[in-house]
């Protein structure tokens, strides 16, 4: 079982499918063990909403989101977290620009009790797991920048491994 249960929005096949190609671009020998972005169900092109809920009930979520409508989310250019941060790796990511993705977070942190793990909210969609020092090598990178999209379900990942998708209507 995992700490804690999380929340995030799937990014629809054709801008996964676009990150997954960035990911593959990385020869195999910048990578840290993490690995790219679509080698696993659990690394999905994503953005997180919120990280660290400690309830295991996905209805929670459910009732809280039941009257939000559908989001919109906007690409920019990569970007990383370094090594520190995470521990296993520069993480490689593209920023995301989103009012909504805010908003969800906001209200899913003052409804329901977590812990957070990172107070100020940057949403974004991990590519890759790089070596230490490698991030600089990627960063920049616009190539998906102002690809804007509209997300009409949040999923929810339980602490059980639990994945249910959540309709925003």
């Amino acid at each position: 079982p995992r700490k804690f249960s999380s929340t995030q929005v799937n990014l629809p096949p054709a801008l996964a499918q676009a990150v997954i190609a960035k990911a593959n671009a990385i020869p195999d020998e910048d990578l840290a063990p993490d690995g790219r972005a679509g080698q696993t169900p659990d690394t999905a092109p994503h953005v997180t909403v919120k990280y660290g809920l400690h309830t295991a009930a996905a209805e929670k979520v459910r009732a809280l989101l039941a009257d939000e409508p559908p989001i919109t989310v906007t690409l920019g250019t990569t970007s990383f977290f370094p090594n520190g941060e995470s521990g296993s790796g520069d993480v490689l990511k593209v920023d995301v620009d989103s009012p909504d993705l805010h908003r969800l977070n906001k209200k899913i942190a003052e409804a329901l009790e977590v812990t957070d793990t990172h107070p100020t909210y940057k949403p974004h969609g991990p590519i890759a797991y790089l070596k230490p020092g490698l991030g600089t090598q990627y960063e920049g990178d616009d190539s998906l920048k102002g690809q804007t999209v509209t997300i009409g379900s949040v999923r929810f990942s339980g602490k059980d491994d639990a994945q249910v998708d959540i309709p925003l209507t």
